[in-house]
């Protein structure tokens, strides 16, 4: 196995780590077991979206010849859906956080 390939296996093992990791973060939050998860997710899906955007202007720049690949297909349309879904979520989540903060500073 070249190193290219054996850098596009660990590629492809972290960015499924950090997909799934994102996954189950929402879905905490979303059963009410993990209230602050809204601090770890932003940072997370600013971080996702950067690779994502790195990755794609460096691997699909007009001046490289390459060969699309599994990793390519596969970072491409579960970033495209990562980040569609968490733009969504987020807006959701965040207007949700400030609602129940509010909710709670007007009992207080």
């Amino acid at each position: 196995m070249s190193f290219i390939e054996n850098i596009f296996i660990f590629q492809e093992k972290i960015w499924d780590f950090v997909l799934y990791f994102s996954y189950f973060l929402y879905f905490l939050f979303v059963i009410g077991f993990a209230n602050n998860a809204p601090e770890y997710l932003i940072p997370l899906n600013y971080y996702v979206q950067i690779y994502v955007s790195l990755f794609l202007i460096i691997r699909f720049n007009p001046f490289s010849n390459i060969k699309f690949t599994e990793l390519d297909k596969k970072i491409a349309f579960t970033g495209g859906v990562f980040i569609i879904s968490t733009t969504i979520l987020n807006k959701s989540m965040l207007d949700y956080v400030s609602e129940l903060k509010s909710l709670i500073h007007n009992k207080i």
